[in-house]
C-alpha cells in the first residue's frame, strides 16, 4: 500500500473520539490482536516441543542413542524455543524513537538481525535434529538418497525463508523511504 492510498483510506475514514481509558487499554499488550495471535502460537509450539521432549526418550529411542547425541536434541529444541520467546518479545516492542522515521530506521536494523538468527536458528535445529535421527545408522543407498532428500528440502526451506524476510525487509525499506520523501515535500 502507497502513502497516497493510505492517505485517502484514512480521509475516507469517520473520526471517532475514543476516551483515554479505551486507548490505554488498546496499548497493553493483552489486547492487542497481533500479539495475541502471536502467543498463542508461541505457547502451542512451547507446549508441543516440551511434550516431545518428555516423550522423546521412549518414543524415538533415546536410551539407545549416547548422552551426546541426546544432549544435541535437547539443545536444539530448546534453542528453537528460546528463539522462538525471543521473537516474540522483539514484536512486543516496536517504537524505538521520537517518530515514525526513527522508529522504522531502528526496526529496519533490528529485524536484518533477527533474520540472520531466524536463519541460523533453523540450521541449528535442523542440524541437531538430523544428527539425533540419523546417530549410529548403516550407511545404505535408501539412506544415503534420504538424508540427500531431506538436504535439499532443508536447502529449499532455508531459501524460502531468507527470501521471506528479505522481502519483508525491503517492504518496510521501501516505506521508510516513501514516508521521507512524504515528509521533506510537506
Amino acid at each position: 500500500m502507497r502513502i497516497e492510498e493510505m492517505k485517502s483510506l484514512w480521509a475516507a475514514q469517520p473520526i471517532e473520539i475514543k476516551p483515554n481509558e479505551a486507548l490505554a487499554e488498546m496499548l497493553t499488550e493483552k489486547s492487542h490482536p497481533i500479539l495475541k495471535g502471536i502467543r498463542k502460537q508461541l505457547l502451542l509450539e512451547i507446549g508441543s516441543w516440551l511434550i516431545i521432549l518428555c516423550v522423546y526418550y521412549n518414543m524415538f529411542d533415546g536410551e539407545k542413542r549416547p548422552l551426546a547425541a541426546n544432549l544435541v536434541l535437547i539443545i536444539c529444541v530448546l534453542q528453537a524455543i528460546a528463539f522462538n520467546f525471543t521473537g516474540y518479545l522483539a514484536a512486543r516492542n516496536l517504537v524505538y524513537g521520537d517518530n515514525i522515521i526513527t522508529s522504522i530506521a531502528v526496526y529496519l536494523k533490528k529485524l536484518k538481525r533477527f533474520k540472520w538468527g531466524s536463519l541460523c536458528s533453523r540450521i541449528i535445529f535442523t542440524g541437531g535434529m538430523l544428527f539425533f535421527f540419523f546417530y549410529g545408522l548403516d550407511v545404505a543407498i535408501f539412506r544415503i538418497l534420504s538424508i540427500a532428500f531431506i538436504g535439499l528440502v532443508f536447502i529449499g526451506q532455508l531459501w524460502l525463508l531468507q527470501r521471506q524476510w528479505s522481502q519483508r525487509i525491503k517492504k518496510l525499506a521501501e516505506l521508510k523511504f516513501e514516508l521521507i520523501n512524504t515528509n521533506e515535500k510537506n
